[in-house]
């Protein structure tokens, strides 16, 4: 038994690390302290839906390792039988209850990327995030989107789709990334998957936004390096990704030259860069979109985008 303790203990230090590390700086979303009327705050939005519009919504929960995971399914009449789904994954601090209400959003753009891309959604929060239960952990962040994806693919206690749009935006990219890495895409779905300001690997994005001595690896250390970078060189999908560059309209970049620092994400720790200027990555099924809009504003060009994901899904 004094074995086990010194085996047990320890683990149960590092789990607690994790977590703690987690909702202070990889996850705020999950501390209910950080936000206006504490753990009610995504409630409120989610009261406060506007059900007298043309989108239609229902809640559900997927259970995943014992968490309830909450979430939520949105479209519209005119599209919900076309067997389009837009898989949504949160930045740093989102909600999914924001998405629900143009009126009320945060980032107002999703309810417009819907529109333009003819598309329904599937959105949810993270383990410890709002409703759904469970504690902020990396590992848990990439299983609930696997059961998220797995629901849309299923044609039977599924969503039954037939073309899936996975849109991760900042640590929702990095989360969608570990996700696919042991995730078989089925052959018979059309997908493409967009990363909108995505890190190369949380290590190194720490280390520009705090300038402490070895905080990447601190950050190796507890669990919370997540590597973008890797996990898009092999990923077996058409793959979208947006990145903040000077110019002031979308382009397609060709060469990592005119990304610039997005307020948030660094030129040297943006995926983009990375992948861009790395000679081994297979970039044939990969389109990099350099943007005027910082880390967190909402997309002005939503058709630009629109367009490239529907020729990677009807080609």
């Amino acid at each position: 038994m004094e074995y086990l303790s010194y085996v047990f203990f320890p683990l149960a230090i590092y789990n607690w690390l994790h977590s703690f590390a987690g909702k202070i700086a990889f996850l705020p979303a999950a501390n209910q302290y950080r936000y206006p009327h504490g753990a009610e705050y995504p409630n409120i939005f989610r009261e406060n839906v506007n059900l007298q519009t043309d989108w239609k919504y229902k809640r559900l929960t997927i259970e995943v390792d014992g968490n309830q995971i909450d979430a939520c399914i949105m479209g519209k009449e005119s599209t919900l039988g076309n067997q389009r789904w837009t898989l949504a994954s949160n930045g740093n601090g989102e909600f999914y209850e924001t998405k629900l209400d143009e009126t009320k959003l945060e980032r107002p753009d999703f309810q417009n990327f819907l529109d333009e891309t003819n598309s329904n959604a599937l959105v949810f929060n993270y383990a410890g995030v709002g409703a759904s239960t469970g504690s902020p952990n990396r590992a848990a962040m990439a299983k609930a989107y696997r059961a998220m994806l797995t629901f849309l693919e299923d044609g039977e206690n599924g969503l039954g789709a037939r073309e899936i749009i996975g849109y991760g935006h900042s640590i929702g990219g990095g989360a969608q990334g570990e996700a696919l890495r042991d995730h078989t895409l089925k052959e018979d779905i059309n997908y493409v998957f967009v990363k909108s300001r995505t890190f190369s690997d949380l290590s190194k994005t720490a280390e520009t936004i705090f300038p402490i001595p070895l905080i990447g690896t601190l950050v190796s250390i507890m669990g919370w390096n997540i590597d973008s970078t890797q996990s898009s060189k092999s990923l077996q999908a058409p793959e979208i990704i947006l990145q903040t560059a000077s110019g002031g309209k979308y382009t397609i970049l060709k060469n990592s030259l005119n990304i610039i620092d997005d307020g948030i994400i660094a030129v040297r720790a943006s995926l983009a860069k990375a992948l861009l200027d790395d000679p081994s990555c297979p970039k044939e099924h990969k389109t990099f979109i350099g943007i005027p809009e910082s880390h967190n504003e909402p997309l002005s060009d939503m058709p630009f985008l629109a367009r490239q994901i529907e020729q990677y899904l009807t080609t």
